[in-house]
């Protein structure tokens, strides 16, 4: 894209107890090859200096909130922009130098397009690339595939149409976590959305991401699949819905009972008990594989 030509773009960061990664953070935003019109950091009650940290930067407008969930912070934080376009980059992860250009330019080609989604690399705590499954590349029928399975690894990897937010409210803050899953169904079941193959985000694992509480991931996803039982239309997108959901019970089920057997050997008995609980409710056939794992 020429300079003159160049639309505008925000970049949203929530922040909820990630000072440690958050100037990693930033600075990957301010060091892309197209310059965001604003970036804003939402700090989510967090309980350590992620607001200080923040205050380093005089390119970074501050946001603080009571603790009241990512969805929220994300929402607080794009309703306070003006940018055409919108980005949101999680406190422990990075954005890659061309991510927002590669996102910005593939929307501007295809006017019809909700979001541009990118690849995702996963990274450990100390920042440095892991060996891992490649990501799918889905190139047709995304909400058919997005029922079937999540195929965006990292919400970071996408360049959002604020039209398409607007569409749709934007997050919904009634869900405790998959509420980016969510919004791509929501938004995919209305308007077409592209994917590309170039890496443009790292996705930073560390023991207190989400994604590693087996329960919370079964419970969330099919969460947001039921509520997609009103939406699918064909038989094709029937039988989608149905696969994903025993996707997500045979995946994050069997997870959550090798969390509870390893919780119970290590008396945890309050989380196993817990996760037990969800277990019986999410995926009761899912017991089957608490017996593999106590074996």
């Amino acid at each position: 894209m020429r300079e003159a030509t160049r639309p505008t773009v925000s970049v949203v960061i929530p922040c909820f107890n990630q000072a440690h990664y958050l100037a990693e953070a930033i600075e990957s935003v301010l060091a892309q090859t197209l310059a965001p019109a604003e970036v804003v950091v939402v700090d989510d009650g967090s309980e350590d200096n992620s607001y200080e940290v923040a205050a380093r930067y005089e390119k970074v407008t501050r946001m603080r909130q009571q603790n009241r969930g990512v969805a929220a912070a994300r929402n607080a934080g794009w309703q306070a922009t003006s940018a055409e376009f919108l980005a949101f980059l999680d406190a422990d992860d990075r954005l890659l130098p061309e991510a927002l250009e590669l996102g910005v330019d593939a929307l501007v080609r295809r006017q019809q397009v909700a979001f541009a989604s990118g690849f995702s690399r996963d990274v450990g705590d100390d920042g440095k690339p892991l060996k891992g499954q490649r990501q799918p590349f889905v190139t047709q029928d995304h909400y058919q595939r997005l029922l079937e399975d999540c195929f965006i690894w990292s919400g970071s990897s996408i360049v959002y149409r604020r039209s398409a937010l607007e569409a749709v409210g934007g997050f919904d803050e009634g869900l405790v976590a998959a509420d980016d899953y969510d919004l791509y169904l929501r938004i995919a079941r209305r308007s077409p959305i592209y994917c590309h193959e170039a890496v443009v985000t790292d996705y930073r694992r560390h023991g207190t991401n989400t994604t590693r509480d087996p329960g919370v991931v079964l419970r969330s996803q099919l969460e947001v699949l039921g509520r997609q039982r009103g939406s699918v239309g064909d038989a094709r997108e029937r039988k989608a819905r149905r696969r994903g959901i025993r996707k997500t019970r045979r995946e994050h089920g069997r997870a959550l009972a090798e969390r509870i057997a390893e919780d119970w050997r290590r008396r945890r008995r309050r989380q196993a008990l817990r996760g037990l609980r969800t277990l019986l409710r999410r995926d009761p056939q899912g017991m089957s594989h608490l017996l593999e794992a106590h074996d």
